[in-house]
């Protein structure tokens, strides 16, 4: 795939005002209203056009005008007379400026994270954030490769005491028990002292232990976490039972079909409903 094929594509998504995850099973689908709605409908936005903003489309039309007056021109003229061509239009020729003001709100946000970050690591793992800080203008390579270590080797705690704390402190807890399994796995196998190996042993056993039940408590939030999307899906499911036992029934069908014919008619008078 082509780079500015998928500089696109990131737009699109970037455009839509946020930067969330998709939606999740455990946020089930609300009930359809409209059994048509898989169907094209008239003057129906590109859906693209619906994550733009005025302010964005303006922004658009100027690098539009800039590049190729006379286009600009004539897509001005189409949003005053047809203004659902005038956004496919738009689409077309604004791909520069849509694939600019996409880098810029990846680079925004990219700087977001990384401030935020860098404010965890600082109230969770001091030394890390001033060791990665100093490095910012004595030597900006290093710095992002360290960053970028850092990330690889907090990130899912990190985004775990964003979104479950619980989560977030057994995470930082195995990570410190396996830092110290390795230390003392290390002293044992150079020490020669016969009850200092002894010593170390035991703190290994316990080390272990404890890891044991942290992985176990792990398991049981993720499974607390399944159970919750479980429930959503059950739901989402006596949700579509409802609905297809509500679309089946005779006078809904009938008076379904009915609203569609007129919809597809516009609704002139003259034709025949049989």
């Amino acid at each position: 795939m082509k780079q500015h094929h998928v500089v696109l594509l990131v737009s699109l998504a970037l455009l839509a005002g946020g930067f969330s995850s998709p939606a999740r099973a455990d946020n089930p689908k609300k009930e359809t209203e409209d059994i048509w709605e898989d169907e094209p409908r008239r003057g129906r936005t590109p859906h693209w056009y619906r994550w733009l903003s005025d302010e964005t489309v303006e922004r658009v039309m100027k690098g539009l005008q800039q590049r190729d007056p006379a286009k600009a021109k004539e897509l001005a003229a189409l949003r005053k007379t047809d203004p659902e061509r005038f956004k496919t239009e738009l689409g077309k020729h604004g791909r520069p400026e849509i694939e600019q003001i996409s880098r810029e709100r990846y680079e925004a946000w990219r700087q977001r994270k990384q401030a935020d970050f860098t404010k965890w690591l600082k109230a969770n793992y001091a030394k890390e954030e001033k060791n990665l800080t100093d490095l910012k203008e004595k030597d900006p390579q290093l710095y992002v490769r360290r960053y970028e270590h850092l990330l690889a080797k907090y990130g899912r705690i990190f985004e775990a005491d964003s979104s479950n704390p619980e989560l977030g402190a057994v995470l930082k807890e195995d990570l410190e028990l396996k830092n110290r399994r390795d230390e003392l796995v290390r002293r044992l196998g150079q020490e020669k002292s016969q009850a200092k190996r002894q010593a170390l042993g035991v703190e290994l056993q316990e080390v272990v232990a404890r890891r044991y039940d942290l992985i176990v408590r792990r398991k049981r939030i993720a499974y607390e976490h399944l159970q919750k999307k479980l429930e959503g899906l059950q739901k989402q499911i006596r949700s579509s039972k409802d609905e297809i036992n509500k679309w089946q029934d005779g006078k809904t069908r009938q008076e379904n079909i009915k609203r569609r014919i007129e919809s597809l008619t516009g609704g002139r008078k003259g034709f025949k409903w049989d």
